[in-house]
């Protein structure tokens, strides 16, 4: 293997000129010509580096170092144009599941699972079947119960109108002294007090059901005496002048008007 040496005469000097000199004296060459450039190890031991390493590996060596000026690197260059889908980002999963995505869209079946439509059409029947039979349900509930309640109505008010009916006065009676004894048995030894209120509470409530008219206006009645009583006996041990004013008709005892206006002041001549 042939080795090329590259000898630089100017830099040798410049190189033995800068460390004083690579050798001290003439007698030193003389002493053995294997301790060549003895001066400087460092130098020395690249140059022997450099050569076993060329002898071994056929690179080229240079015997004296040689000072390399600064290489700096050079800007790069501008890249060609590039379309938008060489770019990483539309190589990567993200732009292929947004594919994946718009094929689906394009399918509208494509998101039904398979589950989901072999039960739709069995759970759709079902529901139906169920809402069905709920509603009827329901509208028989609300049928039965207007029917009940109509019929409970028709009932009260045939009770009611027989029951006021001037053909069954001696049933109407009946009722009432039904109610005035019913009272008086409950009252039975709790005091004559208590039988006389009972006796008159339900001879009230057979009136009221039987004679709503007449006992009404006995209530009416008693009521007003009793007040009227109370508070006389009240300013006879009190000594005070209290009145109650005077009882106003009913309205039904009130005769119609004429929607005339009676002038009270006498006509002029």
């Amino acid at each position: 293997m042939q080795t090329k040496y590259m000898y630089n005469t100017d830099l040798m000097n410049k190189r033995c000129k800068s460390h004083d000199q690579i050798l001290n004296s003439n007698n030193e060459s003389k002493i053995s010509k294997s301790k060549f450039c003895y001066g400087d190890l460092y130098t020395i031991g690249k140059i022997w580096l450099f050569a076993l390493k060329s002898a071994l590996l056929g690179f080229k060596v240079c015997l004296i170092p040689v000072v390399k000026a600064d290489s700096s690197s050079k800007p790069p260059k501008k890249p060609p144009p590039m379309k938008y889908k060489d770019l990483p980002l539309y190589q990567s999963p993200h732009y292929e599941y947004k594919e994946f995505i718009a094929s689906k869209s394009k399918c509208p079946e494509a998101d039904v699972k398979l589950m989901h439509r072999f039960l739709l059409p069995y759970v759709t029947m079902c529901r139906k079947e169920v809402q069905n039979k709920t509603c009827q349900m329901t509208r028989t509930v609300k049928e039965i119960y207007n029917n009940a309640r109509t019929s409970l109505s028709e009932t009260k008010k045939d009770f009611k109108a027989s029951m006021r009916d001037s053909e069954n006065l001696s049933v109407r009676k009946a009722v009432v002294l039904t109610g005035a004894g019913t009272g008086y048995l409950l009252a039975v030894g709790k005091g004559i007090p208590r039988r006389i209120f009972m006796t008159a509470a339900g001879a009230a409530m057979g009136g009221a059901l039987c004679f709503p008219k007449e006992t009404d206006e006995a209530f009416r009645t008693f009521a007003y005496y009793s007040g009227k009583t109370a508070v006389r006996l009240y300013n006879w041990s009190c000594g005070k002048e209290l009145t109650l004013r005077e009882r106003l008709p009913c309205q039904e005892d009130v005769p119609a008007s004429t929607n005339q206006i009676i002038s009270q002041c006498p006509q002029k001549r």
